[in-house]
């Protein structure tokens, strides 16, 4: 009992500044790890550091950096999981995802300004709506093992070309709805929710792995090229 009393109190004394710099991190410990669970500071451009207290930062929990009035932020390798929201209603302009990273949680960077993103290849999942009402998003570079893209991932992004990597079995609905593409490189037989994108694609698509483009935004015509993955 003791010796569980004593760990619940170091948990409770880490979640306030662990980073003993006034840096203005909150965080929790758990089995020698640690979870970015608020912010308090004052930074614009952040670097969030991989070590506290000499243990890893390994997570960023649930809207831990909601509306903090970010421009900037660079996310270290050994983070594993960005959490809903976490990263939701800043000024955002550029990400650096570290190379860790493997799940992208619901609405991580909705209603930013980003214009380009790059997923690392060590993401599985981007959540739903991850990167919705990022309307001058326009680039986008999806990590090769990308397993599930959710739905209105990138929804009303501005995106004219996106490259979707084989790994990827399904795409959620409206998922890049709302978006300018004329050009769509994509695996064999990926499941398309409703409306994933435009019903002009969708039913020309039919399983076969290509890419497929049509002469601009007003065409409903998409034709098959040669797959450049």
């Amino acid at each position: 009992m003791k010796k569980r009393i004593i760990i619940i109190l170091s948990v409770l004394f880490l979640a306030g500044n662990v980073f003993g710099q006034g840096l203005g991190f909150q965080a929790i410990a758990d089995d020698g790890k640690i979870t970015i669970t608020g912010y308090t500071g004052s930074e614009k451009y952040l670097t969030i550091p991989p070590v506290a207290n000499g243990m890893p930062i390994v997570a960023i929990a649930k809207e831990a950096f909601r509306n903090k009035g970010l421009i900037s932020v660079t996310i270290p390798d050994g983070v594993t999981t960005i959490g809903d929201s976490a990263f939701q209603g800043n000024q955002l302009i550029r990400v650096n995802i570290g190379s860790s990273v493997t799940t992208i949680g619901e609405r991580a960077f909705a209603n930013n300004k980003l214009t380009t993103v790059v997923i690392p290849d060590s993401v599985t999942t981007i959540g739903e709506s991850a990167f919705f009402n990022n309307t001058q998003l326009s680039s986008v570079t999806i990590g090769n093992n990308v397993k599930t893209i959710g739905k209105f991932a990138f929804s009303d992004a501005i995106l004219t070309s996106v490259v979707i990597p084989p790994s990827v079995v399904n795409i959620g609905e409206k998922a890049f709805s709302g978006s300018k593409l004329t050009s769509i490189t994509i695996g064999a037989n990926v499941k398309i929710e409703r409306e994933a994108f435009l019903d002009s694609f969708i039913n020309t698509y039919t399983g076969v792995a290509g890419t497929y483009s049509r002469p601009n935004i007003n065409s409903t015509t998409w034709t098959r090229g040669l797959i450049t993955f």
